[in-house]
């Protein structure tokens, strides 16, 4: 018999309802944490343990179950897959020996949706193309390249210096100022930022909202429920947001992108030979001219961006840090000053030089990374092919965190790793109990923030010079004298999100002495010219 028109809706209504009902059940049964999956806490139906991603400073949860689950730590993101790597020993194993199937990068709806984002180093697939980047950036980032930036890592110093003298109370501002002034005259050659002080504001700005969007929260959100892509954009703010943020970030790089050109077009018409700082973009224009690079504008433009931005936050985070530290900490301010004032007497300020001859300088910057590293948990590893560890088994697509704060803050491996205490690194360059053979033989790295394996940060050594140059001749020029009570603590000291930075915090920059600000001018005026 015919089915009539009154009996076609619910019928109808009724498949739908039954196919709805099915991919729910579906859904709440693939958030349950699967067979011969590391331990870890009960998954919740739907969103599996995204409630531990609540707070902006997740390594702390992440921390407190190592201590109930162990090293390796799996938790479910709704349908997803996620392990917390807690260990240095499984980082090297996993992140390291295994790095071909453990290098992918997730990338993110968001990211696909509104930007060329393929081009960005976050989430740059391990590819040629990666490696083509590689290729490129060694030229800056490069034990020779690190050499070669040495002196503008030196003026830029000094500026810094000369603006705490005559503006201390300015601090916060001038130290933003240094960590974007050097990357970018490195990556595009320009002084611009000097004649319009408004770009440094402008990318700050952006910054902030760039790294909340990377933050988990509702951007994330998408990646685990798709359905949520669906929501028209003027209901969802976050998709209004994210499209706001990414064409000011790519303004701010194609405007990189064009001084650069400028730059290289100035040095072709003035017959001039390639000058000694040629910076990176100018450097492959100049080759692509030869035929020796092969890079689109968009690719230049992201390559230098994207450099940028990584440069930026993870040295302007450590030099807060550090300062913080050592206005926290006088006998530690004493003894770094008595070892420079020994290097360079009363005459002269530090220089890059003198780097390898200020071991306990060194040792505090070592100590700054692993007592308040900016990277507590390093950029997502994707996973791509199935494998196991320890009897685990991981699919493929996995998504595998590094928890620095657990590595660096481990009591087997530091003796009370609360405290700031820059001795550890005097006698064992790696910090821990053990001697320093044992580490070393162990695989085990002197830092964890820049990553390890085949997707570590390959501007350690450029982030690392800028911190130990600046610092040294702060601490020659002016004694930090905190302001009241300086606060350390992890919940209120410090803010979180994709680094993890100091709060705003309040000290004097008081200059040693009248000679000190003699000399500061005098190399001000010599070296100034390098940032023109």
């Amino acid at each position: 018999m015919a089915i009539t028109m009154e009996h076609s809706i619910p019928v109808g209504l009724s498949l739908c309802l039954v196919y709805l009902l099915t991919k729910l059940i579906r859904f709440s049964l693939l958030s349950l944490r699967p067979k011969h999956y590391p331990p870890g806490p009960l998954a919740l139906p739907f969103i599996g343990n995204l409630h531990l991603f609540a707070n902006t400073k997740p390594f702390v949860q992440f921390t407190a179950l190592r201590q109930k689950y162990g090293d390796i730590v799996g938790l479910k993101t709704g349908p997803g897959h996620l392990v917390i790597l807690n260990s240095a020993a499984l980082v090297r194993e996993l992140l390291e020996k295994r790095g071909t199937i453990y290098s992918g990068r997730p990338f993110p709806y968001l990211h696909r949706e509104y930007t060329n984002g393929a081009h960005h180093i976050l989430f740059m697939p391990y590819d040629g193309y990666l490696r083509q980047w590689k290729t490129a950036v060694r030229y800056l980032l490069s034990q020779a390249g690190a050499e070669r930036i040495l002196p503008i890592q030196d003026a830029a110093s000094v500026t810094l210096m000369q603006n705490l003298a005559s503006k201390p109370d300015h601090f916060m501002n001038h130290f933003r100022t240094w960590s974007l002034t050097t990357p970018f005259i490195a990556i595009c050659g320009s002084s611009a930022l000097r004649k319009e002080p408004g770009l440094i504001k402008s990318f700050f700005e952006n910054q902030e909202d760039w790294l909340k969007l990377l933050t988990p929260g509702v951007g994330s959100l998408v990646d685990i429920f798709p359905i949520l892509s669906y929501v028209p954009e003027f209901l969802a703010d976050w998709k209004r947001n994210t499209r706001l943020v990414h064409n000011n970030q790519q303004d701010f790089y194609y405007m990189m992108l064009e001084f650069a050109k400028q730059e290289r077009a100035r040095s072709k018409n003035s017959n001039e030979n390639v000058k000694q700082h040629e910076s990176l973009l100018v450097k492959i224009l100049r080759e692509q001219e030869e035929g020796e690079q092969q890079f689109d504008d968009d690719q230049l433009a992201y390559l230098g961006g994207g450099l940028l931005e990584a440069a930026v936050d993870t040295t302007f985070a450590t030099f807060m840090t550090l300062i913080k530290a050592l206005a926290s900490h006088p006998e530690v301010l004493k003894n770094v000053q008595y070892e420079v004032d020994a290097v360079c007497g009363s005459e002269r300020l530090p220089k890059a030089d003198d780097l390898k001859k200020l071991p306990y300088l060194r040792a505090c910057f070592f100590e700054s990374l692993r007592w308040r590293p900016a990277t507590p948990t390093t950029l997502p590893h994707v996973l791509d092919a199935d494998d196991t560890i320890g009897g685990y088994h991981l699919k493929q697509g996995t998504v595998l965190l590094q928890n620095t704060w657990a590595i660096t803050h481990d009591p087997k491996d530091y003796d009370h790793p609360e405290e700031f205490d820059p001795s550890r690194y005097l006698d064992n360059p790696y910090g821990t109990k053990r001697p320093a053979e044992a580490s070393q033989a162990e695989g085990r790295k002197q830092v964890y923030v820049f990553g390890t394996g085949r997707r570590q940060c390959p501007g350690d050594l450029f982030g690392e010079n800028s911190v130990l140059i600046a610092t040294a001749k702060l601490v020659w020029v002016f004694h930090i004298v905190s302001k009241g009570e300086l606060d350390n603590s992890i919940e209120s000291g410090f803010h979180g999100g994709l680094t993890f930075a100091s709060e705003e915090f309040k000290v004097d920059f008081v200059p040693r002495s009248v000679r000190s600000e003699k000399v500061l001018l005098e190399d001000y005026q010599r070296l100034n010219y390098l940032l023109e």
